[in-house]
């Protein structure tokens, strides 16, 4: 099975979302990428920065202290881990610039208030957008604090993957030319989690080789699907 990368619907808005935030200042310079674990999150924040060098996308490690998402930034920025917050600011005012499109800050549903508040002040003070990815309780949080929840100038929600998200991903990476009823069938088998259509792309790649068969027919989908 080849390793690919499928623009899904999901992805889609990401980037929609993402390129009217680079695009367009106006106060309301944050966003929200919610979703359950599996929906292909982290996949999309890593291929948007990856798409897009001037984008900073950070994982931070270290949940303790609100200091360590600005050293996990500064890091990404300057290459150093300040140990204090004067410090770590000093970084992003030497290397943020103008033409840094957004911060991506995945697994921001680990963070607490205060590490997210951090983030607002860095979109407020260096004017530049934050997208916060992460599972649904971020929600709940972001919506405990006024001042976090009005600066969303949108939220994403990362839907289940969809059976033409299966069609496409089985074409790309088995050259398998699946039908809709197999990828619908498939697609509720996963429930949704992109991790799972991988797994069972490589359960049905498994039974391929060992039948001798060369395309995946009903028989095969539903031998995955046991």
């Amino acid at each position: 099975m080849r390793d690919v990368f499928i623009s899904t619907q999901n992805y889609q808005r990401f980037e929609d979302v993402f390129n009217d935030l680079a695009a367009n200042r106006y106060g309301v310079d944050m966003a929200a990428v919610i979703g359950r674990a599996g929906r292909g999150k982290t996949t999309a924040g890593e291929r948007l920065a990856t798409q897009f060098p001037d984008a900073i996308y950070v994982r931070p490690l270290d949940f303790g202290s609100p200091v360590a998402v600005l050293r996990e930034v500064a890091f990404v920025l300057g290459g150093v881990r300040p140990r204090n917050t004067t410090a770590c600011y000093d970084v992003l005012k030497a290397e943020l610039t103008p033409n840094h499109s957004a911060i991506i800050v995945d697994e921001a549903d680990r963070l607490g208030l205060k590490h997210l508040n951090v983030l607002r002040d860095i979109s407020d003070h260096f004017t530049i957008p934050v997208i916060l990815v992460g599972e649904e309780p971020l929600a709940g949080k972001l919506r405990q604090e006024r001042r976090l929840h009005s600066r969303l100038r949108d939220t994403v929600a990362f839907g289940p993957i969809t059976p033409s998200d299966v069609l496409y991903f089985y074409r790309k990476s088995l050259s398998q030319a699946i039908t809709p009823d197999q990828s619908r069938k498939l697609a509720r088998h996963a429930e949704g989690d992109f991790r799972l259509v991988i797994k069972d792309a490589l359960r049905a790649e498994r039974i391929l080789a060992a039948s001798g068969l060369r395309e995946i027919n009903d028989q095969v989908v539903e031998e995955v699907c046991k």
